[in-house]
C-alpha cells in the first residue's frame, strides 16, 4: 500500500484510474449538469458550455448503443472535462472583467483626490486600486493556468492495477510524432516521474510495451512499436534507472484496447504500456 500511494503520489496530476463507463457517463452528467445550472457559465460561456453540451450528447449516444466500454468511458471524459472548462472560462472572464471595473474605479478615485487637491489621499487611493490590480491579474493568470491544465489533460498518462502490476498507459500523442520513434519534449516530465518512482524503488523492473493500430503493415507496425519502446527505455536509463530493470517490447497491432474499425479506436490502440512488476511471488505474464 505505501508503495501505490507513492507512486500515485508522483504520477501526473492528470493520472487517473480508467473508470467504468457507468461510472464516467454519471460523473461527466453530474459535472456538466452543475455547469449548466451555473449562471455565470450560461453569461459569460456559453459557447464552452454548448461545446461541452455537445460531447455529452456524443457520450450519451455511444452509451446507449452499448459501445466499446473504454470508448464510452473516453467520450464521457472529454465530455467532462470540457464542462469543466466552461466553468473555468467563465471564472477567467468573471475575473479579467473585475480587472477591468478595478481601473475603472481607480481612475474615478483618483480624479476625485485631484480636485479636492489632497495629495496624501490621492497616493492612498493610488497605492489601494494598484494592490486591488495585482490581486485581480493574478486571480486571472491563476484562472488562465488551471484552464491551460485543464485543455492539455485530454492527452495525459493512465495507470491502472492489475495482476502484472501496475500498467502505465501513455499515448502515442504525447510520446511521438506520427510515424516517427523520436521522443517529443512534451513527455519528458511523465518519464521524469516515472524514473523518480524507479529510483525510489530500485527492487522494482518494468516492462515497457509498444503498440499500434492496425492501419498499414504488420511488420512496419511492430517494428516501429518496438523503436518506440526503447526510445522509452533509453530516456528511463538517461534519468538514472539501471538497464537490466527494463524490459522493451514491440507488439505492433496486437493487444488492442477497443475497435481499429473507428478513429476513436484507433487513438486509443496507439500506446506505449509501461508495467511495473508486482512483488516478489504475485501473479505475472500476459
Amino acid at each position: 500500500m505505501r508503495i501505490l500511494t507513492g507512486l500515485c503520489a508522483i504520477l501526473l496530476a492528470g493520472c487517473v484510474a480508467i473508470p467504468r463507463a457507468n461510472n464516467a457517463m454519471e460523473s461527466a452528467r453530474t459535472t456538466y449538469r452543475l455547469a449548466a445550472a451555473n449562471p455565470e457559465v450560461q453569461l459569460r460561456a456559453p459557447v464552452e458550455l454548448q461545446i461541452a453540451q455537445r460531447s455529452l450528447a456524443e457520450a450519451e449516444r455511444f452509451h446507449g448503443a452499448d459501445a466499446d466500454p473504454a470508448i464510452v468511458s473516453h467520450l464521457a471524459y472529454l465530455a467532462e472535462q470540457r464542462a469543466r472548462i466552461a466553468v473555468k472560462t467563465a471564472e477567467l472572464r468573471k475575473a479579467e472583467a473585475a480587472v477591468a471595473t478595478s481601473s475603472e474605479q481607480r481612475n474615478r478615485m483618483l480624479l476625485d483626490a485631484r480636485v479636492r487637491e489632497e495629495a496624501r489621499l490621492a497616493q492612498t487611493v493610488r497605492d489601494q486600486a494598484a494592490a486591488e490590480r495585482r490581486r485581480a491579474d493574478e486571480r486571472a493568470s491563476q484562472l488562465r493556468d488551471e484552464l491551460r491544465r485543464l485543455q492539455s489533460d485530454m492527452s495525459e498518462l493512465k495507470a491502472r492495477e492489475t495482476e502484472r502490476g501496475w500498467v502505465l498507459t501513455l499515448r502515442n500523442e504525447l510520446l511521438f510524432d506520427s510515424g516517427q520513434a523520436k521522443l517529443k519534449p512534451g513527455a519528458h516530465k511523465a518519464l521524469e516521474s516515472l524514473a523518480q518512482f524507479m529510483r525510489k524503488e530500485p527492487e522494482r523492473e518494468v516492462v515497457i510495451e509498444g503498440f499500434t493500430d492496425a492501419t498499414g503493415a504488420h511488420e512496419v507496425n511492430r517494428r516501429l512499436s518496438s523503436e518506440r519502446a526503447d526510445a522509452v527505455k533509453q530516456a528511463l536509463v538517461a534519468r538514472g534507472v539501471e538497464p537490466h530493470r527494463i524490459d522493451a517490447r514491440g507488439y505492433g497491432p496486437a493487444f488492442p484496447i477497443a475497435s481499429n474499425e473507428t478513429a476513436v479506436g484507433r487513438q486509443l490502440n496507439r500506446r506505449v504500456e509501461v508495467v511495473i512488476a508486482p512483488p516478489p511471488g504475485a501473479s505475472a505474464g500476459r
